[in-house]
């Protein structure tokens, strides 16, 4: 579940070789730590709830039907099913991300309601080594004629990303519109784009409120982070409306895909060196792959 954009944002623009602006941008110095989670649709993850524990019935061969005790309405709206937390720090970057979904448990005899966790991570040098891993997808997880117990992949990166050894062009976001991601604020990834387009003559509408297309806003001060050439996006929140999305009604979580907020944001305060440890993200994914409910649902 990695942020890194710039790719798609070149590939919309690299006809019109406007994929950044004159200049080059400097190796950023300050360390940044952001913290997004997103919620998703209730209604469309109770709707994946009672198919789950319908599902679970039928592989057990249990009477379908009947009522299921759901969780809350405020359990599952405050329920943060895609959670990441991004790491900038010179010559290192680190990425964990987590996705959560309440589903009926293969493992149990009654198909009782559990949490279910899915993780990703990416730790260690931005133009070296590093560190990569998953954790079993909850899709496996939840096959319910044939469900996989959980493991954990992990891999050492070895080459160097895009543009490393390069210079990175400057990200103008200068004269653009700003607004409060919850603690600092951010431009709106499409806002640039069109700014872009404009100085080639072309006529383009920046970020629209309530657009279905996913657009990422961007920290102000610093909406990329450089290193030797390299250069990742500091998103902050993101945008992405669902009305009418048929999936979304099904399963609720395409909003939390596309909608994820500011929950946590430091600029300049130190990072422990073990963020960006192949040992943190053996920890990290080590976790269980499911949880109870627990007593606030």
């Amino acid at each position: 579940m990695s942020v890194t954009r710039w790719p798609l944002r070149c590939a919309m623009t690299a006809a019109l070789m406007v994929c950044g602006v004159a200049g080059f941008a400097q190796d950023s110095r300050t360390p940044i730590h952001v913290h997004r989670v997103a919620t998703g649709n209730v209604d469309g993850l109770k709707s994946a709830i009672g198919l789950s524990v319908q599902a679970c019935r039928a592989a057990k061969q249990l009477p379908l039907g009947g009522q299921v005790q759901m969780p809350s309405d405020t359990y599952l709206g405050k329920l943060p099913v895609v959670e990441t937390e991004e790491y900038f720090d010179g010559a290192n970057h680190a990425t964990y991300s987590t996705l959560r979904r309440v589903a009926a448990d293969p493992a149990s005899s009654t198909c009782q309601l559990m949490l279910f966790l899915e993780r990703s991570a990416w730790s260690g040098q931005i133009c070296g080594n590093a560190t990569s891993g998953n954790s079993t997808s909850v899709n496996k997880l939840l096959n319910y004629e044939r469900p996989e117990p959980p493991h954990v992949t992990v891999t050492n990166v070895a080459a160097s990303r895009a543009g490393c050894g390069r210079s990175a062009k400057q990200y103008d976001v200068s004269g653009l519109p700003t607004e409060d991601a919850g603690g600092a604020q951010c431009v709106w990834d499409s806002d640039v784009i069109a700014k872009d387009l404009r100085k080639a003559g072309v006529a383009a509408e920046g970020h629209k409120k309530g657009s279905p297309e996913a657009d990422f806003c961007l920290y102000a001060r610093q909406p990329i982070y450089v290193h030797n050439g390299h250069h990742e996006l500091v998103v902050l929140k993101s945008s992405g409306s669902t009305e009418g999305d048929v999936l979304d009604q099904l399963l609720g979580e395409n909003t939390a895909y596309l909608n994820d907020r500011l929950a946590g944001f430091t600029d300049g305060s130190p990072i422990p060196a073990d963020r960006f440890s192949a040992a943190s993200v053996r920890n990290f994914l080590a976790q269980p792959a499911k949880t109870p409910l627990g007593d606030n649902r």
